[in-house]
C-alpha cells in the first residue's frame, strides 16, 4: 500500500530519503559546531599566547633590573651626601662641583635609559601620597602635625615599578596622629 492509498488514522510510511537528509542535516549542524568551536579555541590559544610572549618580553629585564637598582640607589646616596652650600660656595670646590654636576649628569642618563625600558623609580613622600600598601612598605609611623593620618611623610628608600608592577616597594614613614 502505497502512501496516496492510506487511510486517516494510518501511519504514513516513513521515506527513507527523509530519514537519510534528516540523518545528514544533523551530521552537517554536529559538524558545523564542531567547527565553531576549533576555531574559538585557536583564538583563545592564539590570543593567550600573544600575552604571554608580551609578559614574557615585558619582564624579561626584570633581574637585570633588580641589580640595576642598587645602582640607581648608590647614585642618590652620593649625590646626597654633598652639602648645597658647598656647591654655591666661590671656587674653593669647583672641583666638587664638577664631580657633583657629572654624577648627576650620569645619574638622570641612567634614569632616563631605564625609564624607556619600562622602569620608573617613584618618592611617594614627594606628593604627600595615602599609604598604598600595594606600593609601599611602611617603615615607621609618627604623629606629624598638620598632615592627616595615613600620609607618606618620608621616604627612606625609593620604590619602582617595572611595566606597571612593582619590583620593590618604596620604604616610607607614614603620619599616624591618633
Amino acid at each position: 500500500s502505497s502512501a496516496e492509498t492510506n487511510q486517516p488514522g494510518e501511519p504514513e510510511a516513513e521515506d527513507p530519503h527523509k530519514k537519510e537528509v534528516e540523518a545528514k542535516d544533523k551530521e552537517i549542524i554536529n559538524l558545523k559546531d564542531k567547527y565553531l568551536r576549533s576555531v574559538a579555541e585557536f583564538r583563545n590559544l592564539q590570543d593567550r599566547t600573544k600575552r604571554e610572549i608580551q609578559s614574557a618580553r615585558d619582564f624579561a629585564i626584570s633581574r637585570f633590573a633588580k641589580d640595576l637598582i642598587d645602582s640607581v640607589d648608590n647614585f642618590d646616596r652620593a649625590l646626597s651626601t654633598v652639602p648645597a652650600k658647598k656647591l654655591t660656595e666661590n671656587d674653593n670646590n669647583q672641583d666638587l662641583v664638577n664631580l657633583f654636576n657629572g654624577l648627576k649628569m650620569t645619574e638622570q642618563i641612567l634614569t632616563e635609559t631605564l625609564k624607556k625600558h619600562g622602569l620608573e623609580r617613584f618618592d611617594p613622600s614627594e606628593k604627600g601620597e595615602k599609604f598604598d600598601p600595594n606600593l609601599h612598605e611602611a617603615t615607621f609611623q609618627t604623629k606629624v602635625e598638620g598632615k592627616e593620618d595615613g600620609t607618606v611623610f618620608h621616604t627612606q628608600q625609593k620604590g619602582f615599578i617595572l611595566n606597571g608592577r612593582v619590583i620593590r616597594a618604596a620604604k616610607v614613614g607614614v603620619v599616624k596622629n591618633s
